[in-house]
């Protein structure tokens, strides 16, 4: 085979083969190449581009992307307490005020009448408040539907229970219908004050999921201004007698409701509409989160209503007026050291292999923080009573002995927040229902010896007893190790 030779002219060949025998163009074939001359180029201006600012949520384990509010719920956390701290002053101030232009026996009907509803209240919105927090953020479309569907189960459900609850307690109903009222009447102002209340609270924490949690702030300021305003137009009349305290309660409860459920009607509709879709939780999601902690929501209910109820209907409510300041001191306190021991769920989350030195930690320092406070607070007991009147600060020794109960609940409230953070809510729904049931019976079941403030003695023994039984059984309960060590599922 004779291989073709390539012509040695210019650009006479236009293939040329390599070494493998495959054709290829003939560089020398190519057209000649001409210099480029920039000056020469024409200028081409392209038109400006601005990029959009795309936002990148932070994502946290178990939340969706558009639930990052920036502050890891600092804010929401800040809002809510803040409002409860403005709550309990509001209450101390509207009962500071009565017990400088009313009778102490009129004082103790009108805080038999507003502890009564706000028992029913609290307990019959079955925690509905914090897991319409956990699930409205996925609602999505069906954000309205949740929200009124809760709200439409907890008013009636309230109201039938106070319905209940007055009827058994028929001195709630004479007291409401003020002055010569007629029973109906105030059975029907119980029921509305009942239902209003446990409304009242779950609004708050609509408002935060919402994402309008100062808000709250406000709505709660407020109502205690606006409160005190009538308590300062209507108590001064004589002729009301105790009614000119129960009236600022109930008139204001059932404006606030209605303005709040149409501001709410407003933003739900919004945020429905903003949305593409939404989850709504299962039935079976709902039962496993709302029974446990709703009993353990009812044993606080009790324990902080109940008692000075029972109190003022068996020892009289001048008699029951003054336990019930000196409760309401070691109410705040308890309610203070049930908040501290709140965070500890946030910290056992973040790090779930040290629960055990979390806890250990959290038990030091509440110990800290809380008993020198309760010993100030019996040191002081006279005269932070006198404030109130000569009558009440007659309560001074009942005030410290019900401290020095609570400085044995520390140990309780520890144990509650351990078994919280761990996740244990059957077992926090235990210990919080029975401590707070065992202390209803205290009350119940003392004898009535004496009368005047004396008589209290041994209703405030028997708190301690309690406290005493309560904290010796969690320290020595198997239950309490295996909390301790318990690592949160995820």
């Amino acid at each position: 085979m004779t291989r073709r030779q390539p012509s040695t002219g210019p650009h006479s060949a236009t293939v040329r083969p390599d070494h493998d025998g495959r054709p290829h163009p003939d560089p020398r074939a190519d057209p000649p190449t001409h210099a480029f001359d920039p000056s020469a180029a024409p200028t081409v201006r392209l038109p400006a581009v601005v990029a959009d600012t795309v936002r990148i949520p932070s994502i946290t384990r178990g939340v969706p992307p558009e639930q990052d509010s920036g502050d890891e719920g600092l804010g929401d956390g800040l809002a809510l307490s803040l409002s409860s701290v403005l709550g309990s002053l509001g209450g101390l101030i509207f009962w500071l005020i009565a017990a400088r232009i009313m009778s102490t026996a009129e004082v103790g009907d009108a805080q038999l009448v507003v502890s009564a509803f706000i028992l029913v209240g609290g307990a019959a919105q079955l925690n509905l408040g914090v897991g319409l927090m956990r699930w409205m953020p996925r609602a999505g479309r069906s954000t309205g539907r949740l929200v009124w569907s809760s709200l439409l189960l907890i008013m009636p459900l309230s109201g039938l229970v106070g319905l209940v609850y007055a009827l058994f307690a028929p001195r709630l109903a004479t007291i409401s219908a003020g002055p010569g009222g007629p029973f109906a009447f105030g059975l029907l102002l119980f029921v509305v004050a009942s239902a209003g209340w446990g409304v009242f609270v779950v609004h708050d924490f609509i408002l935060v999921a919402l994402g309008k949690p100062w808000w709250v702030v406000w709505r709660n300021g407020i109502f205690a201004v606006a409160r005190l305003g009538l308590l300062v137009l209507l108590g001064g009349m004589a002729a009301l007698g105790s009614y000119g305290a129960v009236l600022p309660w109930v008139g204001s409860i059932v404006v606030w409701i209605a303005v709040g459920s149409a501001v709410i009607a407003v933003m739900t509709r919004r945020a429905s509409a903003r949305a593409k879709d939404g989850v709504l939780p299962t039935r079976s999601v709902v039962i496993a989160f709302l029974a446990p902690t709703a009993v353990g929501q009812i044993g606080a209910a009790l324990l902080y209503n109940q008692v000075p109820v029972l109190v003022n209907l068996r020892f009289g409510p001048e008699t029951g007026a003054v336990f019930f300041i000196a409760w309401q001191a070691v109410a705040v306190i308890d309610l203070a050291g049930m908040f501290f021991m709140n965070s500890l769920a946030v910290t056992v989350a973040r790090e779930p292999h040290r629960t055990r030195e979390l806890a250990a930690a959290a038990r030091r320092r509440l110990f800290v923080i809380f008993l020198p406070m309760l010993a100030l607070g019996a040191a002081l007991a006279y005269p932070l009573l006198l404030i109130f009147g000569e009558a009440y600060a007659e309560g001074a020794d009942v005030l410290r002995l019900l401290l020095l109960g609570l400085a044995f609940r520390l140990v309780v409230a520890h144990e509650l927040g351990v078994r919280q953070a761990t996740g244990s809510a059957m077992s926090y729904a235990r210990l919080q229902l029975s401590s707070s049931i065992l202390v209803v019976v205290a009350a119940l079941v003392t004898p009535v010896t004496g009368a005047g403030v004396s008589a209290l003695i041994p209703v405030a023994i028997g708190y301690i007893a309690v406290q005493v039984v309560c904290a010796a059984a969690v320290l020595f309960s198997p239950a309490r190790r295996r909390a301790d060590v318990e690592v949160p599922s995820p």
